[in-house]
């Protein structure tokens, strides 16, 4: 009943924002020119134009669509923390897409020449503030539910004074390489059409992505470091003082965190190329962080070893 009830507190704001838009277009359909200004410049005045059915579908359809990926997700995380936030945020973007639909048609009724609609930018605040609280709403409305207790850390390795220990595995995503590839193509392919402006983002984003699909996670006397085996910068790094305790989990990468790659969760972080085996560590701070990884027992065990080491010589 939970999750229908966070299914149905996502997928609600969407509905209410086609309904509102397509009142509002059908009200005021013989009021409104043949084109009708879709979109506006940061001066306010219109720069693109639609035909007014063409209009009503597109963004009814955007609406449906946009409410459809957030109910999709918020029914899939099988952690209550991210399908609570996921339903928050999706309601918040609910109100962010239609309220300016409905503006839009709101400016363009009675109008003669299209080119002449304005959009005042006190919207923009509106907007903003609409959707954080309805975002904010919803979040209320929702409890977090309780938390799985925590499994006990998995077996600690012995380690003697002085014994150096380390262990280090690479982990490659290949669908998110496929998708890395994907768009440094449509780069190419735009730079050969000599679209520029288009090629370059395009080659950017996809050289930047296949540089982290795939990381080497080391465990050692300094901690947990997770780093991409391209670029030295940004990287994950624990120091073995913050550590708490470590083990060996199954995570679904989209059920927990929404996704793959490097996430945000209340109280959890995710480094996640796959779903699967993953290391997970707790900190001190009561945060844990979770990184899919092969012989996660093997990094948790050793990383439990040199935390209670460490405590020793601190003791």
């Amino acid at each position: 009943m939970a999750a229908i009830r966070r299914g149905f507190l996502t997928a609600a704001p969407f509905g209410v924002a086609t309904a509102a838009y397509a009142g509002v277009f059908m009200a005021n359909r013989d009021r409104l020119p043949g084109r009708i200004a879709t979109h506006f410049s940061a001066g306010g005045g219109a720069d693109d134009y639609m035909s007014r059915p063409a209009a009503l579908w597109t963004g009814c359809a955007l609406i449906v669509g946009v409410g459809l990926l957030f109910t999709v997700m918020t029914l899939a995380s099988r952690d209550s923390s991210a399908s609570r936030l996921s339903a928050a945020v999706g309601s918040g973007t609910a109100f962010m897409v239609g309220y300016p639909l409905v503006v839009t048609v709101l400016v363009n009724t009675d109008v003669q020449d299209p080119a002449g609609v304005h959009l005042p930018l006190w919207h923009i605040a509106v907007l903003l503030a609409g959707g954080l609280a309805t975002g904010a709403l919803v979040w209320l409305l929702l409890n977090a539910g309780p938390r799985p207790e925590p499994a006990p850390p998995a077996p600690a390795l012995s380690l003697a004074r002085g014994e150096a220990a380390a262990w280090s595995r690479t982990m490659m995503s290949r669908a998110l390489l496929t998708a890395a590839g994907a768009v440094a193509l449509g780069g190419l392919c735009a730079l050969v059409f000599g679209s520029l402006g288009t090629a370059l983002p395009l080659l950017a984003l996809g050289l930047m992505c296949a540089a982290f699909t795939c990381v080497r996670v080391s465990v050692d006397r300094r901690g947990v470091t997770v780093a991409s085996t391209v670029l030295p910068r940004p990287r994950l790094a624990l120091p073995l003082g913050s550590i708490v305790g470590a083990d060996s989990v199954e995570v679904d990468a989209v059920g927990e965190f929404g996704g793959w790659g490097y996430r945000i969760r209340p109280k959890r972080r995710g480094v996640l190329l796959r779903s699967g085996e993953a290391l997970s560590v707790r900190t001190a701070g009561g945060r844990e962080y979770v990184v899919t990884v092969d012989d996660s027992a093997t990094a948790a065990a050793l990383l439990n070893g040199l935390t209670d080491r460490h405590a020793r010589e601190r003791g």
